[in-house]
This record gives C-alpha cells, structure tokens and sequence, in this order.
C-alpha cells in the first residue's frame, strides 16, 4: 500500500459489524414489565389492600431502576441504541415514585377521591 491512503476493506468490515442489541431488548423489556406490575399495584391499592399494593411498588422501584440502567448502557454503548432509549423513557414514566409526583402536580383533585 501506498503512504496516506486509506484501506477502504476495513472501514466496509467495520461498518458491518453490528453491536448485539440484547442490553437494549431487555432494558425495554424491564421497564414493560415493570409498567405492567405497577398498574397491578395500582389496582390492587384501588381494591383496598394498600400493604401489597406498597410492597408491590417497593418491588416496582428498584426494576425500574434496572431498567433505566440498562437502558442508558445500551444506548450509550450501541447495545440496541432505540430498545435502551425508549427503555429508560418507559422506566422513568413507569416508576411509581415518578407517577405520584405526576399525579400530585397534574391532578391534584384526583387524589380527593382516594
């Protein structure tokens, strides 16, 4: 090869090669299943057993936490860059700490009827 050339078989190799995706399809997994328990929560505090329904959210928390962990690791790392972005996005909505701030400050009067 000549002097300032460029190999142009490598950057084609390289721009083939594909990161595995996995970090980001379970990130978004995570936080789909964690928006899934969350709503169960709810429906079981709306049912009058507010201890589970705590301990479910307990529980709810710390996957969401995973979740966005994960999440802003694929998507920073290329390890599924839209799973971990929309991921973390659907575990910071699904946290139900998230979800009272919303509640408080969005529909304060909804929480009159509770």
């Amino acid at each position: 090869m000549q002097r300032n050339t460029v190999d142009t078989r490598a950057l084609e190799h390289a721009a083939r090669r594909r990161r595995n995706p996995i970090v980001g399809k379970i990130a978004l997994g995570l936080a789909v299943v964690s928006a899934a328990v969350d709503a169960s929560a709810f429906a079981v505090f709306m049912g009058g057993d507010t201890t589970f329904a705590f301990g479910i959210c307990f529980v709810v928390v710390f996957l969401t936490l995973i979740a966005a962990v994960l999440g802003f690791i694929a998507a920073v790392g290329s390890f599924g860059r839209w799973y971990g972005a929309v991921g973390v996005v659907l575990a910071f909505f699904a946290n139900p700490v998230i979800l009272i701030v919303l509640l408080v400050v969005l529909a304060p009067e909804a929480l009159t009827g509770m």
